[in-house]
């Protein structure tokens, strides 16, 4: 003991304890950071913490939401749905995302630019031995070409051509991410766009009715009250004071039904258009009354399949899943590409031994990894059945959007019957109680036969509402079914008043538009037969041929006349070459004495084959009426179309 002790006290042995606990340190600085990171236990949430974060969340919620200062009109729920309605700040939002991360990937295409600096230290000196090569001696003396501590700075200019290529791809798939995005927005503006109208319109019903079947109500108690009491003291006999309960209970059900339907009807809309829950507003139909019973069935169903094949946000959005699809192979095919790298750096080094202590560095490597070459074809065939699942999806969703379009406008036409036999329905019963009301005061019937006239009459009134908000809920799937865009292509927002007034002529235009297709509507243009020579030695009837392929492409073969374009055609028959011969037939339309066009068909027939001028007449008939046909109409003039 005495012996260490004193070793430990000789001179230079406190320089070696230090030494030797300064490189001990880090490892135990590292030791009691992994020991705290063991003691790390879940602390839950507390009672005060919560309650803050809901009333920060209900601030927020309604903060900035412009009061409401009259009666609410259909378009101004619309405008205060867009305004204020989280789903549709959130897929803003994502839009808005995707613009950012578009502008990000923009970036990846430079070229990478490296700065870094260094520095390092050692105990003792980087010294060694050299042999030589030629003869295998070993020199005994040690050299060093490296200082003990240094530090290094250089700059990297590194461009891959296979890295700069992928990520101008993706790129490119994330600007087709972008407009996904937007037609994630137009779907959820044509989904609000619906639940706003089909909770307007309940609600309004609510508003109109309500007040009414509440006093009703209250009416059918006090007779039931009234009537169990007369029975109670025997002023009526005991069947007849039962039936007239029964009959009170009847009408209790189906006023309590009825509210059933209709009293969270606000607070639905309430929930849209972001208004506090119990918010106490008046609805304000306007002209919409008047102009839904003038609305108009869809009568051309095709015009409206082929509307919502062209608009639907689904749709779209297949059509550009499919380019990321497309994108994503072309992708795939870089990786079996060779990889080309050029750089440039600037170096620093602070080694006094060095010759040049700042150079400059130029290089270029080429990389390729022959193995992926045998993925190749599993990687084509991926990128085939990819696409190929793409193109089913979207034919799969064709034929669910059809179904919709066709169930949207039957359900518009069903709606249209209900809402006039409830509207005749609600007249007649209204007028038996005004008879009702005027014999009770003259004393000829009883109030028992009056409270249930009323009742009746309450009711179909409601029905008559309720027909009308069916009957705009029903043309509001129609129009979502169709893909409409109700909103604006500038919309201002930030008033409720102006966006208010953008979406009611966004709403009047596109009921405006005109459902019909041109073979509908456009009457078969008229075109006459001349001079159609067969080529010699044929056996063909070409004008024959012709005359049946027009009236099969909806063309009307008519006598020449003023205004009638006439169809004549020349034929030009070849030598014989090699068994075939060459025949051309050129077709001239021209309509009092001016050629609107001319066609040409040409083909090649065998001399040793008797059914080959059939054939060649039909193929040229066909050509010719098709093209024909297609001239005609564009030189028609387009039909007057009917608006719904």
């Amino acid at each position: 003991m005495t012996i260490a002790t004193t070793a430990a006290n000789a001179p230079g042995a406190t320089g070696a304890v230090r030494s030797t606990t300064l490189r001990r340190l880090p490892m135990a600085l590292l030791l009691a950071a992994a020991l705290s990171a063991c003691n790390i236990m879940p602390e839950p949430i507390g009672a005060a913490e919560r309650n803050t974060r809901a009333k920060d969340d209900v601030e927020t919620l309604f903060k900035d939401v412009e009061p409401v200062t009259g009666e609410i009109t259909l378009h101004e729920a619309f405008a205060r749905a867009l305004k204020y309605n989280y789903d549709y700040r959130l897929r803003s939002m994502e839009q808005s995302m995707a613009s950012d991360q578009l502008d990000l990937a923009k970036y990846d295409m430079l070229p990478r630019l490296t700065l870094a600096a260094g520095y390092s230290s050692r105990s003792n000196d980087a010294g060694s031995r050299s042999v030589d090569l030629g003869s295998g001696v070993e020199s005994n003396l040690f050299s060093g070409a490296q200082e003990r501590t240094r530090n290094t700075q250089n700059a990297v200019l590194a461009w891959n051509v296979l890295d700069f290529g992928v990520s101008y791809v993706r790129a490119q798939q994330q600007a087709v991410s972008v407009m996904i995005s937007e037609e994630r927005k137009r779907k959820v503006v044509q989904n609000i766009s619906q639940d706003v109208r089909q909770a307007f319109w309940r609600a309004y019903v609510a508003q109109q009715t309500l007040p009414r079947m509440d006093d009703l109500l209250n009416r059918v108690k006090e007779a039931m009250l009234r009537s169990e009491r007369m029975e109670t003291e025997r002023m009526l006999p005991p069947l007849q004071a039962l039936a007239y309960q029964r009959a009170l209970l009847d009408m209790h059900q189906q006023i309590v039904a009825r509210r059933q339907e209709l009293i969270l009807a606000k607070s639905e809309l309430n929930a849209l258009i972001n208004l506090r829950p119990g918010s106490n507003i008046v609805l304000s139909a306007g002209q919409e009354e008047e102009a839904t019973a003038k609305l108009q069935p869809f009568d051309d169903l095709n015009a409206l399949d082929q509307a919502a094949l062209n608009n639907r946000p689904e749709l779209r959005e297949e059509d550009y899943r499919k380019k990321i699809s497309v994108l994503e192979g072309r992708k795939a095919l870089m990786a079996f590409l060779p990889g080309l790298e050029i750089n440039l750096s600037s170096n620093r080094d602070s080694n006094k031994f060095l010759l040049n202590n700042t150079w400059g560095e130029a290089g270029s490597s080429v990389s390729l990894n022959l193995m992926r070459a045998f993925a190749y074809p599993a990687a084509k065939r991926a990128q085939e059945a990819q696409q190929k699942v793409d193109d089913t999806r979207r034919i799969a969703l064709t034929m669910a959007v059809m179904t919709q379009v066709r169930i949207a406008a039957q359900r518009f036409q069903e709606a249209r019957t209900d809402y006039a036999v409830s509207s005749q329905t609600a007249q007649v019963d209204a007028r038996i109680e005004q008879h009702t009301l005027s014999a009770t005061k003259a004393s000829t019937e009883s109030s028992m036969e009056l409270l249930r006239t009323e009742v009746r009459a309450a009711l179909s009134e409601m029905q008559r509402y309720v027909a009308l908000a069916n009957l705009q809920i029903a043309y509001a799937r129609v129009a979502n079914s169709v893909g409409a865009d109700l909103l604006p292509a500038q919309p201002q927002s930030e008033s409720v008043a102006v966006f208010t007034k953008q979406l009611a002529q966004a709403d009047a235009d596109w009921r405006k538009t005109n459902f019909h297709t041109a073979d509908v509507a456009a009457p078969p243009p008229p075109v006459a037969i001349g001079t159609i020579a067969s080529p010699a030695g044929s056996g063909i009837d070409l004008g024959a041929l012709l005359h049946q392929e027009l009236n099969a492409n909806g063309a009307l073969v008519s006598l020449a006349g003023a205004n009638i374009p006439v169809v004549s055609a020349t034929a030009t028959v070849g030598q014989p070459n090699g068994g075939l011969r060459t025949v051309e037939l050129t077709w001239l339309v021209q309509r009092d004495g001016v050629t609107l066009g001319t066609f040409s068909y040409r083909s090649a027939i065998p001399d040793s084959v008797s059914s080959a001028w059939p054939v060649f007449g039909k193929a040229a008939a066909e050509s010719a009426a098709t093209k024909i046909t297609s001239l005609l109409r564009s030189e028609a003039k387009p039909p007057l179309q009917a608006k719904n």
